[in-house]
């Protein structure tokens, strides 16, 4: 699981303001309606009509939401939420929604990992919308002590080559931040129905800016004890990289899982609204399936949009941060849904606190 541009004046209309690795909301205008404004946004307008009037039909459709309420606090990395939609496999020829993914597989098959005879291939199509907050958000006041109001919306689509060993993706990423994100109205429309305390520095957040850039991600399992049907455990690695306008990293772990009928794909949904990893062959042959599990990481920031254009406000991002995840998930029949509870080492040199949320996915194999 962001930054911002040079800043010549600090409300909303602000041109080219920043943004730092972790933005933002989940819907979009006017916290008046009762309907998230995400649904309005043209963006996910665009989105939701691809998959409405398309011949691809979605094998897996997925919802993941972060947000810091999940932990107790309302800092840093706010809200953030996730909608996810994954083809089926190139290989399956009796869906409609596998052309897309030959073609893909295809086209792309220069590339490493992609394209073998033995692996199955399959499209993400993901909108994402992110925010972050100063840890005071009951003044209206300019805080430039403290990290910036900013939001952060974006679509991106990720070609998955996997088998029940490793799992390669190749994608790219478009997103805008600023008013047009709908993080205000977003965080508005969730505090009021949940009873929290009203943001009220949104007038400063970072202005307008287009981001983009493409990323790669690749996963292996290393260990897999027990047998389908009993208890199973898998120890896996995962690394990926992004190279963006947003936000440049490099990242590594390693995942510990427990559970019953695993499914093929061993890397759980503990990155959040961060990568579509977790989807591909997600669901257990089984009716049923639990796990549990716990994750390690580390991140290496080679750019960060918010601290390179952080203009007034006093923010330097250490280049080397923690990571830990730890939580599970529980499958009936075509739902899954998973609960991860997250903590990542301050972003903030000049702040050391860490950042801590969780995520609760749904996911539903169609």
């Amino acid at each position: 699981m962001a930054t911002v541009g040079h800043i010549t004046h600090y409300p909303a209309s602000t041109k080219c303001n920043r943004i730092s690795p972790l933005l933002l909301a989940a819907y979009t205008q006017g916290a008046k309606f009762k309907v998230p404004v995400i649904l309005r946004h043209p963006i996910f307008t665009f989105f939701l009509t691809f998959l409405v009037f398309s011949p691809v039909k979605a094998d897996v459709l997925s919802l993941a939401w972060d947000n810091d309420l999940l932990t107790g606090e309302d800092r840093g990395y706010t809200n953030g939420v996730r909608f996810s939609y994954l083809t089926a496999a190139a290989e399956d020829r009796e869906k409609s929604s596998s052309t897309l993914a030959q073609r893909g597989r295809d086209a792309m098959s220069f590339l490493p990992g992609i394209g073998r005879a033995d692996d199955q291939h399959a499209f993400t199509f993901s909108v994402r919308q992110l925010m972050i907050t100063p840890a005071d958000i009951t003044t209206p006041e300019l805080q430039p002590d403290d990290i910036p109001y900013a939001g952060h919306l974006s679509v991106s689509s990720t070609l998955w080559s996997w088998n029940a060993d490793k799992i390669t993706g190749f994608g790219a990423h478009l997103g805008v931040i600023g008013p047009e994100s709908g993080a205000e109205a977003t965080q508005k429309w969730v505090h009021k129905l949940t009873g929290s305390t009203k943001p009220r520095g949104w007038d400063n957040q970072l202005g307008t800016d287009v981001v983009g850039g493409i990323q790669a991600a690749h996963a292996r399992k290393v260990l897999h004890t027990g047998s389908p049907g009993a208890i199973e455990q898998q120890v896996s690695v995962v690394g990926s990289t992004l190279l963006s306008s947003f936000r440049t990293t490099a990242k590594t772990g390693l995942i510990w899982r427990l559970g019953r009928h695993l499914p093929v794909n061993f890397v759980p949904d503990y990155a959040g609204t961060s990568s579509t990893i977790s989807m591909p062959g997600s669901f257990s042959e089984s009716a049923t399936s639990w796990s549990v599990f716990v994750g390690l990481g580390v991140e290496y920031v080679a750019y960060s949009y918010f601290e390179d254009n952080a203009g007034p406000f006093q923010f330097e991002e250490s280049p080397l941060l923690g990571q830990i995840g730890i939580g599970g998930s529980w499958q009936w029949n075509q739902t899954q849904i998973a609960l991860t509870l997250r903590a990542t080492t301050g972003e903030e040199e000049s702040s050391k606190d860490n950042f801590s949320f969780g995520t609760l996915s749904f996911s539903w194999a169609l």
